[in-house]
């Protein structure tokens, strides 16, 4: 019979085990994986006085054991597999029971020819790893003939850090995962930035681009090269952000069962979550992920705008929105105009128009984009529409810049003429609209004051005249 001194003392050497392990687990952030799990079968095989320790997990999806550490093994020990029902592990595996073996156990009915007859060990012991009743490994301890064999008392104390065990080891998986995740999340932001970088490198080459040609090529070359790759960074994305929430659902099982943890123990869970800042991370991952959902969006909307802008493949006569058009436009330079003005629309009811709409964006980006330059600190731009009942539609264009000289007023079409700094205006921009907008039949109306601003009015007809000769 057991005496009270040295059940407490037991007692106390449970607890100074339990709590050692709890420690190793909290270097989970801090340390690699293998080294954690080493740590583990050194305290195991030193508590009980072993010669060997394994761990072996059960590879997901896998009918097999993958011993993943070892103590007192050989080195080609590490990284082979046991097939569930197969030798001790794979039967205590299989099984989900802990077991204790002394001496020879080559005739046990249950293993039969499958130990191996070499250097078998006097005495063993192995459990079950479980969480939540699922079996996720085994962690089996060995003795040498030269060493007194485990006992039943043994196998029951075992047991209890056993459950201790079987959380370190799942938070270590949990933990591998996670880390997994977000560099795979860091990789598809960074991808995103370049992605954006170079959306923004084709915006500007855009802005500046004076013949419609170039613009088509370059925006179906950037829908192109950018559609494929955004579309699995956005399905890879919606998968992440099905994994982080079911293993946000298994943390909260977790927390769940605390109470049933002794006081001690849960002392030490408490640590670690407070270590590991666990409430932080669920919270900035959920906003990591909305947030590269966000950059996906905006991606895609600004890949949709390049098409839009430049009616890649429409370079034919076709009736279309002037509404689309101008607001593609506006998402094009955006850059240029937000730290400049605030753009006020006063759009009107507007009929389809024949046009080729490629060209007549660039004529709206030209004039937006001689606005912005207009404005010396900060004012707005006003885009107002109409029509004049008599089968012709307008678009003006009116800032609150600096305004037009009449001397320059009367030479702002003509090619080259700019009265910008040298670098900064090639000349060519109101001269291709005016061009673009005489081929529509159409005509630009210019009205400027010096220190109050720019009006820009281009008037277009409904109907090309040759359609409305052969109607």
């Amino acid at each position: 019979m057991i005496g009270p001194d040295l059940m407490d003392q037991t007692q106390d050497t449970e607890l100074h085990r339990a709590y050692d392990l709890y420690r190793i687990g909290q270097a989970i952030a801090r340390q690699d994986k293998g080294e954690v799990q080493r740590k583990i079968l050194e305290h195991i095989v030193s508590g009980f006085g072993a010669s060997s320790s394994c761990i072996a997990l059960v590879e997901k999806g896998k009918d097999r054991l993958h011993i993943v550490m070892g103590v007192g093994h050989p080195a080609n020990f590490i990284g082979s597999t046991v097939k569930l029902g197969e030798g001790i592990m794979g039967w205590v595996a299989q099984e989900g029971s802990p077991l204790l073996l002394n001496g020879d156990v080559v005739n046990d009915i249950r293993f039969g020819n499958l130990v191996q007859k070499s250097r078998r060990p006097r005495s063993a012991m192995c459990w079950p790893l479980k969480v939540e009743q699922n079996v996720i490994g085994v962690l089996s301890i060995n003795r040498d003939t030269n060493i007194p064999p485990f006992t039943e008392e043994d196998l029951e104390q075992g047991g209890m850090m056993i459950n201790i065990i079987s959380v370190v080891i799942d938070n270590i998986r949990l933990h591998a995962e996670r880390q997994s995740q977000m560099e795979a999340l860091e990789t598809a932001n960074a991808r995103l930035e370049k992605i954006n970088k170079k959306l923004q490198d084709v915006q500007q080459q855009v802005l500046h681009a004076d013949k419609m040609a170039s613009i088509g090529q370059l925006a179906a070359g950037v829908a192109h090269e950018i559609n494929n790759p955004v579309g699995y960074i956005n399905s890879n994305v919606g998968t992440l952000r099905k994994y982080v929430l079911d293993l946000f659902r298994l943390l909260d099982a977790y927390e769940q069962i605390e109470s049933e943890v002794s006081e001690p123990l849960l002392d030490g869970i408490r640590a670690l979550k407070e270590e590991l800042e666990l409430a932080y991370l669920k919270g900035d991952t959920h906003e990591l992920i909305n947030e590269t959902q966000e950059g996906i969006t905006r991606v895609k909307q600004i890949v949709q705008d390049l098409k839009d802008f430049s009616h890649v493949g429409e370079a034919e006569w076709q009736w279309a929105d002037l509404h689309t058009g101008v607001d593609s436009t506006l998402n094009i330079v955006h850059n240029e105009l937000k730290y400049k003005a605030e753009v006020i629309k006063e759009y009107g009811d507007l009929p389809a128009v024949e046009c080729i709409a490629s060209q007549l964006n660039q004529v709206f980006m030209n004039i937006l984009v001689n606005a912005a330059h207009a404005i010396e600190d900060h004012g707005t731009i006003t885009i107002r529409t109409g029509t004049d009942g008599k089968g012709w539609v307008y678009v003006a264009i009116r800032d609150t810049g600096k305004g037009i000289s009449l001397e320059h007023k009367k030479r702002i079409f003509d090619p080259l003429f700019t009265t910008k700094s040298v670098g900064e205006g090639t000349g060519l921009g109101l001269s291709l609209s005016y061009s673009i907008v005489s081929k529509h039949g159409g005509h630009i109306e210019v009205d400027s004051q010096l220190g109050q601003g720019s009006t820009f009015t281009v008037w277009l007809p409904v109907q090309q005249a040759e359609a409305m000769a052969e109607g």
